[in-house]
């Protein structure tokens, strides 16, 4: 892999050479747009980590862990899990922070990470996406695109769950 990428810069450079480009220039003008991004990702991930944090800390996981007690006991899944189940479908960063809450807490190796992994690859920022979508094209009725991306999530993190109980 370093190999290819050293092949890559050294063709970009002797491209530039022969364009006779002002590289530095352009290079520095891809730092300072690759900072602006790193900043707008880096506030909302803090921003995320906070509300795990809080999330964690205000008592709603225990609360949650309290109504669904008899399914945690039968399949042997930390609340976590389900937790993460719940957060997928509404943000994507703030599922990734709880996921790496779970990588925390048990290792990035556990099958239940893997079980975390699975589920956040597996399922979809539903909310996020039928808003961002539906409103860029000013549609206001969505149908049934919220129940059936709602349903893909469950069936997503269930599909997970069962993997888990069946192979690890």
């Amino acid at each position: 892999m370093n190999k290819i990428i050293i092949i890559f810069l050294t063709i970009v450079f002797i491209d530039g050479l022969f364009k006779k480009c002002n590289m530095m220039d352009m290079f520095m003008d891809g730092v300072k747009d690759a900072l602006g991004l790193v900043k707008q990702l880096f506030i909302t991930l803090v921003a995320f980590m906070l509300f795990v944090g809080l999330l964690r800390s205000s008592g709603f996981i225990d609360v949650l862990n309290y109504i669904f007690r008899p399914l945690i006991q039968l399949l042997n899944i930390p609340i976590d899990i389900f937790v993460l189940g719940f957060l997928r479908p509404v943000s994507a960063n703030a599922s990734l922070s709880f996921l790496c809450s779970i990588y925390d807490v048990f290792g990035i190796d556990h099958p239940l990470s893997l079980l975390g992994t699975i589920i956040q690859s597996g399922s979809d920022t539903t909310l996020y996406v039928i808003t961002l979508y539906f409103s860029s094209i000013h549609l206001k009725n969505t149908r049934y695109a919220i129940a059936v991306g709602l349903f893909m999530d469950f069936l997503a993190v269930v599909l997970a769950i069962i993997f888990y109980l069946n192979f690890m």
